[in-house]
């Protein structure tokens, strides 16, 4: 009886195996990254081709903690008739944390396999001290990458387009021909547009207005400072911002330095203490607070430039 038992244990146990025709795998390019860097996490399905494998569905995370930034999928067909399904998240973290990646039921019909787990360590950027000025910097965390150029719908659009311009330049061919007779003169209308200062002044005293850095919101006071000096030093110095980060603007901004050296220097200190708040969760007291308003209204004030010529405001005289 006993020795029964143990050939309808080996049989279930047989059964149960050759039952699970698919395998899961997961894999994670990297064991360690910083805040705001990108990994990829694996999921590798080796399935027969007659069955259907549910998948875990995510949305815009993977777990707390991680977001998933986009998602990839491919599926291979082996000379024996088997597929290899492959899906591919590449993830990112914005807070420093070691995270346990959980196993994932796939499943198909009865039988349910869990992908094996993982694990990723989330560091905050190194700070470093600015031996010059001898202040705190953040590195640089993760470069800008471009977006790759879609040649196939351009040329669609290209080819779209082409009978269109002929239409269009037909058109105005017959215009010119047979309707119009006189020159007509357009006058543009001259565009008006508002001084740099100005608009930083307005914004900067509406922040100063609403103080949300007094209901906790610190990274989104800091947030709102540096991109109304970004702005201002884009419609003033004629200096692309929003795509750099604070140190590659302080060196695009370095055929200034001549001229408003001092103002170089505070708009360097009060770009660094809002890296530290937005990326190193820097808290800063109240009179810090206020000092960073103060120091950028400052910058904005003795940069101003009035009827194409640099007029520094000097304080002392006022």
């Amino acid at each position: 009886m006993k020795k029964f038992k143990i050939i309808l244990f080996l049989l279930a146990f047989c059964t149960n195996i050759f039952a699970q025709n698919f395998s899961v795998q997961a894999k994670i390019d990297s064991v360690g990254m910083y805040i705001g860097e990108q990994c990829n996490v694996t999921f590798e399905i080796y399935q027969s081709a007659d069955i259907q494998v549910s998948t875990p569905i995510f949305s815009d995370t993977l777990i707390s903690g991680i977001e998933i930034v986009e998602r990839k999928n491919d599926t291979i067909v082996n000379q024996d008739g088997s597929l290899k399904i492959t899906q591919i998240y590449l993830v990112t973290s914005f807070d420093s944390a070691l995270y346990y990646i959980p196993p994932f039921p796939f499943a198909s019909g009865q039988d349910t396999i869990f992908s094996n787990n993982l694990s990723l360590k989330v560091v905050s950027p190194e700070i470093i001290m600015d031996e010059e000025q001898n202040i705190p910097i953040l590195a640089d965390i993760k470069g800008l990458e471009r977006a790759p150029i879609n040649w196939q719908l351009i040329k669609k659009i290209l080819l779209w387009s082409i009978p269109m311009w002929f239409l269009l330049a037909l058109i105005i061919w017959l215009i010119i021909k047979f309707v119009i007779k006189k020159p007509i003169i357009i006058q543009e209308k001259p565009i008006i547009k508002r001084p740099a200062h100005e608009i930083a002044f307005e914004k900067l005293e509406e922040i100063r207005k609403e103080k949300i850095w007094q209901q906790g919101r610190a990274k989104e006071y800091y947030t709102q400072l540096t991109d109304v000096l970004r702005e201002y030093l884009e419609n003033r110095f004629d200096v692309p911002t929003f795509e750099k980060t604070s140190s590659e603007i302080i060196d695009s901004l370095q055929f200034i330095k001549k001229e408003y050296s001092e103002q170089l220097n505070s708009l360097r200190r009060i770009f660094n203490i809002s890296d530290l708040v937005k990326f190193a969760k820097l808290i800063p007291d109240i009179n810090e607070n206020n000092a960073v308003l103060n120091n950028s209204t400052d910058f904005v004030t003795e940069t101003i430039l009035i009827n194409n010529e640099q007029l520094i405001i000097n304080n002392e005289e006022n």
